[in-house]
């Protein structure tokens, strides 16, 4: 006798990774982690308020999250196709202090970075 169970989209899939065969396997993140140097902070090119949590990056152009949203909903100054060219990126302060060198200072351990990590690839599948 078999059971067949079926998925009906229930579960959005499995946390991605990135690896060679019998190399170590990477965990792909949502958000990519930006160091800047000496903990200096991105501004954003739109408002030129320096953004608060994620934002979105692609070369030099940094764009906060209101203003990605306004110009993704009217097109005013970027195109849709420029904007989908944007990454959303993170700025290291929750991670460690530079407190104005190159030096880290850790606020979290490796083992509480790989969890967050991890739970935030999770996360994305869902959101």
């Amino acid at each position: 006798m078999y059971i067949i169970l079926q998925d009906h989209g229930a579960h959005p899939g499995k946390v991605k990774f990135r690896g060679s065969f019998g190399g170590p396997q990477t965990l792909i993140t949502s958000v990519t982690i930006k160091c800047n140097n000496f903990g200096e902070t991105d501004i954003c090119k739109s408002c030129k308020n320096p953004p608060i949590g994620d934002y979105y990056e692609y070369k030099k152009i940094h764009l906060c999250r209101k203003c990605y949203k306004h110009h993704m909903e009217t097109g005013e100054k970027y195109s849709k196709s420029f904007l989908q060219s944007f990454y959303k990126v993170r700025d290291c302060s929750n991670i460690h202090r530079h407190e104005g060198t190159n030096a880290k200072l850790m606020l979290k351990t490796e083992q509480d970075l790989k969890k967050q990590r991890f739970r935030e690839a999770y996360m994305s599948l869902y959101f």
